[in-house]
């Protein structure tokens, strides 16, 4: 038998978690399986509250700018039921992707594109070589597009991503090396972030970027009291009077949608560097081989320009196997040795000469295993042969690692260099992905030895040693090297005493062009801070290192030196515009919202209070006190389990309840996604972020049961999502006239307290009240009037773009204006009402008491009671007084935002010019058409084609009507104390 008072509480519970996830706009994003970091936060609500989401996250390496794409991605999954994304990554990535998609976000990505009959969500991820065509990058088919290091795709890729970019609702670029300062590539992204103003610039330029610059730098100058002919002369209106410079920057700096955040920004969220140099004494017979390339490489620049030389000076800096394939690869190919130098480099490469950098390495790992033989190191090795010489090497050297006492076997792992012509699948990836990584990433293997394809999209935070056994002469390549370990989130130094630190080692020879190479980096400052990775700067770095090593000449090093240094104590910005310092997206607004975030980001009544700083934990103790009601009133069976083969790994698993005096069949009130009453796999979880592993784990071995899905319970989680619908319709639904009995220990169990409440609950989601659904009735018929395929495209082009905008103006709008869920109550006492205390309306929801735990815990009884003819006399006047007290919280709430009037025109005037843009350009293409005779034409397909642009310029003008209204009167309209009344109820407590 269900019990009325607790369903209701329970529905509460429910509506309280819906109401919560939009507050700052947020919408739900922090529900994926990972910790939110301030600058995440404040990224994340950039993007969703925008006028468009069509941004670039080029944080810098290990700030975690997958989580944060998975974080927009989650929010607008949950505010559209039929979201579709594409996620296009290079081919090493993929496999990290699916993993991060899998045990981070809530779903399982597919590889092939959705079928046409789905109207469900559909994420697909994709690398070059799957596509079957470029065609398939279709923004017909997929609302949002992710591309993650788009620089590193193939040319065709890149530009039909430009060329169809303006037809994605929404897109995403993740990169940490930008190349904004490359014209070619800078024009390519703007292209992609801003289609609209750059097919207008383009109209008048064959360098539309420098047009935009331009544009901006005129703003700036005219932005103090620039006249109506002056702002006309650059293509624009007159601003409000009133508009600020961040709202000009907001709406014209090129590189508003370009998101950097540094790492010297938030020193507190990352660890240490600390650089330890290892130089060693070579040997005799590597000075010879050494000097006999050398050698090969002075003439060979001299006579051969197609040798890659700097490819073999690194590789003779490896190992001797790397440098024997290298040099009978050049020496059959045309005998380009024709002095005999690499021949003779060949005599001095015998393995029983000694490899000095090796004896270092071997020294270096018994050190660090002596202290902790867990400890996970990773080796940089840099090519195939020089991985497969040290792992084969170190085995027989350290067979077992441990100081006396503690010993236990090495276990090795290494991650080669794919062949290029071994494409697989996604699933034959991971699968390769586990095999050569699984034992490092899970504790199993402490040593992986990497060649320099791992350089790039690897987590590896858990681990906090990395040897460089061959150092790139790079400075990027050694960033991300870093970046692996140097990561947000790094369990390995959770608890860590003392300094916070990565530990990075380099081993060269002494006297020799590794050690110059080490010092020039050293240097540069890249082995103690992060460095940016744009710029012209650290590309001339990485060849002046280059020219420097193949001249091994002393004046070329001591240049460099001061040349790296001066590069290294420049701290601006890549790529610097005239508006960019007006952007508000600053430090110490990022830790403001994430105070805000804090503060208010948990809303009451809460079953179990908490007083943790942090308002994800706050969330998640609220979460786990409703599971745990959920389970009290047998509406769930949940229980403690642990991985079969991991028995540290633990877990909470859940299944429907029986009764266990029930044989029957079960009979749930609701169904589970993914969860069969008849069916005896279980749905496994994690309900906190501290049970994270890291990386996080995707499946877990649960009894007898094959491979069992590990899900994180949080917004966006399918079961999460249906739990949330499903109570909250039933506690909607129940009586309206309950009398509960509270159990003992209740605040409310007290006779002062007992008698009749009304009780009103009412959500207050700022955006969803006050911003209505697009009028459509112009356009339906305009729709239905139209046959052909190609001229209806634009129409319902528009409609689902009008859709996306009003998303994100109620994303914006819920980031403006806190959203409320208000618990309003009133006593009936001596024939009148009073307003009781907040306080008391909360704990009238409390179905248990705080100060008894456990077993001994027993849940409050209701029964349906009915009113009685003078409480429906008196009920009007209860309302009234419960009205007044929810106008009043409303004024407060208003009052806590005193800008109201200014954000609103900011967003009005963004949201005004970005769509005059593109009216701007679709009447440009229209006169176009005309000009050519398209709409005269005989040809009926040049007719239609003209149709198509007209019907593409009126949607674009009715769009900037329809978005424009929603904004006409806001302000007044907030002041009104709108609600939507989730349920009015009259309470007796007995």
């Amino acid at each position: 038998m269900n019990d009325p008072f607790v369903d209701l509480c329970l529905g509460v519970q429910a509506l309280r978690r819906s109401v919560e996830r939009q507050i700052a706009g947020l919408g739900g994003a922090t529900g994926v399986a990972a910790m939110s970091y301030p600058h995440q936060l404040a990224n994340v609500q950039r993007v969703l509250t925008d006028s468009r989401i069509r941004h670039l996250l080029a944080d810098e390496v290990g700030l975690g700018k997958t989580v944060q794409a998975l974080m927009v991605l989650n929010a607008l999954r949950i505010q559209n039921p039929k979201h579709r994304a594409l996620i296009l990554v290079p081919e090493n990535l993929a496999p990290q992707w699916l993993l991060e998609c899998q045990s981070r976000a809530h779903f399982v990505p597919l590889d092939h594109a959705p079928p046409r009959d789905e109207t469900g969500t559909h994420v697909r991820i994709a690398y070059y070589e799957q596509l079957r065509s470029v065609t398939e990058i279709d923004p017909a088919v997929y609302d949002l597009l992710i591309v993650d290091e788009i620089h590193r795709l193939q040319s065709d890729a890149r530009q039909r991503i430009a060329e169809v970019a303006g037809d994605f609702r929404q897109l995403l670029l993740l990169s940490a090396t930008p190349r904004l300062e490359d014209a070619q590539a800078f024009r390519q992204l703007l292209t992609i972030l801003e289609p609209a103003r750059i097919s207008l610039a383009a109209r008048s330029s064959e360098t539309p970027e420098i047009v935009l610059r331009e544009r901006e730098a005129a703003i700036a100058t005219l932005a103090a009291n620039g006249t109506h002919d002056q702002w006309m002369q650059v293509g624009l209106a007159l601003p409000p009077e009133q508009t600020s410079l961040a709202t000009l920057a907001r709406t014209h700096c090129i590189l508003r949608r370009v998101i950097h955040t540094r790492r010297r920004d938030f020193p507190d969220l990352l660890p240490q560097r600390v650089h330890h140099r290892i130089a060693v004494e070579s040997t005799g017979d590597e000075n010879a081989r050494l000097e006999e390339v050398w050698k090969f490489i002075s003439r060979s620049a001299e006579n051969d320009a197609t040798t890659d030389l700097a490819r073999l000076g690194q590789v003779a800096l490896r190992s001797p196997r790397a440098l024997s394939e290298r040099i009978n690869i050049l020496r059959r190919r045309d005998q380009r040795d024709p002095e005999g130098f690499l021949l003779a480099a060949t005599r001095h490469l015998d393995a029983g000469n000694g490899d000095s950098r090796l004896e270092a390495l071997i020294d270096l790992l018994v050190d660090i295993w002596n202290v902790d033989p867990e400890e996970a190191v990773l080796v940089v090795a840099e090519d195939n042969p020089t991985v497969d010489y040290l792992s084969t090497a170190i085995p027989q050297y350290l067979p077992e690692i441990g100081a006396r006492g503690r010993r236990r076997p090495l276990s090795i792992t290494v991650k080669r260099n794919r062949d290029a012509a071994a494409t697989a699948d996604i699933v034959d990836l991971f699968a390769e992905y586990g095999e050569s990584l699984g034992g490092f990433v899970n504790g199993e293997a402490q040593l992986l030895i990497a060649a320099d394809l791992a350089q790039v999209g690897l987590n590896l935070q858990h681990a906090r040693k990395l040897i460089f056994f061959s150092i790139p002469w790079s400075p990027i390549a050694v960033e991300q090297w870093i970046g692996r370990l140097d990561r947000l989130g790094s369990a390995a130094l959770e608890h860590q005493p003392g300094e916070r630190n990565i530990d990075i080692f380099t081993i060269c020879q002494r006297g020799q062009v590794d050690e110059r190479v080490v010092s020039i980096l050293d240097d540069f400052g890249i082995f103690e801070r992060s460095i940016r990775l744009d710029g012209d700067e650290i590309n001339i770095v990485s060849q002046h290192i280059v020219e420097a090593a193949l001249a091994a000449n002393n004046d070329d090093w001591r240049s460099l030196s001061e040349e790296v240094r001066a590069v290294a104590s420049d701290g601006s910005e890549v790529l610097h515009t005239p508006l960019l310092d007006e952007l508000p997206w600053r430090p110490k607004q990022t830790r403001a919202l994430a105070d805000y975030f804090d503060r208010v980001g948990v809303l009451g009544p809460v079953l179990e209070p908490s007083d943790a700083r942090r308002a994800i934990v706050r969330s998640e103790v609220a979460l786990r006190s409703w599971m745990r009601l959920i389970k009290s009133a047998n509406g769930l069976r949940l229980w403690s389990g642990e991985d079969r083969d991991t028995p540290s790994r633990k877990f909470r698993l859940l299944h429907y309840y029986r009764s266990p005096y029930s044989k029957a069949p079960i009979e749930p009130r609701f169904l589970l996604p993914g969860v069969d009453p008849g069916d005896g796999r279980r749905y496994a979880y994690l309900d906190r972020r501290r049970a994270l592993e890291s990386p996080p784990v995707a499946t877990v071995h649960v009894d007898d049961n094959p491979v069992t899905r590990l899900n994180f319970l949080d917004h966006g989680d399918p079961v999460h999502e249906t739990l949330l619908a499903e109570w909250a319709k039933i506690g909607k639904d129940g009586p309206a006239c309950v009398e509960v009995l509270f159990p003992e220990g209740h605040p409310l169990k007290d006779e002062a307290r007992r008698g009749v409440y009304l009780i009103a609950i009412l959500s207050w989601i700022p955006g969803e009240l006050h911003l209505s659904e697009p009028d459509l009735s112009s356009v339906l018929p305009r729709l239905e009037e139209t046959n052909i395929r190609q001229e209806r495209k634009p129409i319902l082009d528009a409609i689902a773009n009008m859709e996306e905008d009003l998303r994100a103006d109620r994303f914006w709008l819920n980031s403006v204006l806190t959203p409320r869920l208000d618990v309003l109550a009133a006593q009936y006492v001596d024939g009148g009402w009073n307003l009781a205390e907040p306080g008391i309306a909360d704990a009238l929801l409390m179905p248990w008491s705080l100060t008894v735990h456990g077993k001994d815990r027993t849940l409050s009884k209701g029964t349906v009671t009915g009113l009685t003819a003078e409480l429906k006399t008196a009920r009007n006047s209860g309302l009234e007084l419960l009205r007044k007290e929810y106008a009043n919280r409303h004024q407060r709430s208003l009052g806590e935002r005193i800008d109201l009037q200014d954000r609103i025109a900011s967003r009005r005037y963004l949201i005004d010019s970005e769509a005059t843009d593109l009216v701007l350009l679709r009447q440009a293409q229209l006169d176009d058409a005309v000009a050519q005779n398209l709409e005269t034409s005989e040809q009926g397909f040049a007719r239609s084609r003209f149709r198509t642009i007209r019907n593409a310029r009126d949607m674009a003008v009715h769009a900037r009507e329809v978005r424009l209204a929603r904004f006409a009167g806001l302000a007044e309209a907030l002041v009104k104390p709108a609600f939507s009344q989730y349920k009015l109820v009259t309470l007796t407590v007995a």
